[in-house]
């Protein structure tokens, strides 16, 4: 019996997909994605990079910046005690110099005594105030005609310090004193008195000690009172005339207070 060989026929390749020649029958060959390059992932980068920094800078440039800061509701003569009701926080971009000297707590203002005149709407600074009883409180006041001239001509200004000057003349012999030194300027207005006053205008100042007072009265009304600027001087020290005056002898005897 003759041997027989039996041969398995070959796969037809167009049912199979279309194969390439030479897969040997198997899946369809498929082309592999490839990463992107380094110089692509490097750009891409600084795009998102660039992308941020616009975004950054916009709204750096439209973000407010700005912070509150304490300015007065009125005005606020010198002397006034401030209350709460005298404040108001307003929203402000300052400068740092500015910055450091402005108050922004309305709260730590309440009770302390202005000492610059403040108008509505302005900034308050650490100057502009002194703690009640504290140094830079205002003391006794007192208030006297004066001539303009003898005021500098009406150029002083409320908040400026002034030394007050008497000069005696008594039968024909002249003498001029100091009587107080540092009084602060509170208040400067005109009188509402007869056409001969054109020239006058009445002052109002706070001094250091009620000596001061009894000695700017008696010269206020024994002699010619002058004022002399002395804002931004350095303080007289103690023991000057503000504390030690005593009426010239050839004057009237200066009265001692009552009670």
């Amino acid at each position: 019996m003759s041997d027989v060989t039996f041969t398995a026929p070959r796969p037809n390749r167009s049912h199979l997909g279309g194969g390439v020649e030479g897969n040997g029958g198997g899946r369809p060959l498929r082309r592999r994605r490839t990463l992107p390059g380094g110089r692509a992932v490097v750009g891409g980068f600084l795009i998102a990079l660039a992308a941020v920094g616009i975004f950054a800078a916009y709204t750096g440039a439209t973000a407010d910046t700005r912070q509150g800061y304490v300015v007065s509701r009125q005005d606020l003569p010198i002397g006034h005690r401030i209350e709460s009701a005298d404040l108001a926080l307003l929203p402000m971009d300052l400068p740092p110099d500015l910055r450091s000297r402005a108050a922004r707590d309305p709260s730590r203002l309440v009770g302390t005594v202005v000492i610059g005149p403040l108008a509505k709407g302005e900034l308050i600074q650490a100057s502009d105030v002194a703690p009640a009883g504290g140094e830079g409180d205002l003391g006794p006041q007192v208030s006297f005609p004066i001539d303009s001239a003898r005021a500098l001509d009406g150029r002083l200004k409320v908040g400026e310090l002034v030394d007050v000057v008497a000069t005696y003349d008594a039968a024909g012999s002249g003498q001029t004193l100091v009587v107080a030194r540092g009084a602060r300027v509170v208040e400067r207005s005109k009188p509402t008195s007869t056409l001969g006053d054109g020239g006058k205008e009445v002052i109002t100042l706070s001094v250091p000690t009620r000596t001061d007072i009894l000695a700017v009265a008696h010269a206020a009304n024994a002699g010619d009172v002058t004022l002399v600027r002395v804002t931004g001087q350095p303080p007289q020290i103690a023991g000057s005339e503000a504390t030690t005056y005593q009426a010239p002898a050839s004057t009237p005897a200066l009265a001692s207070p009552t009670g």
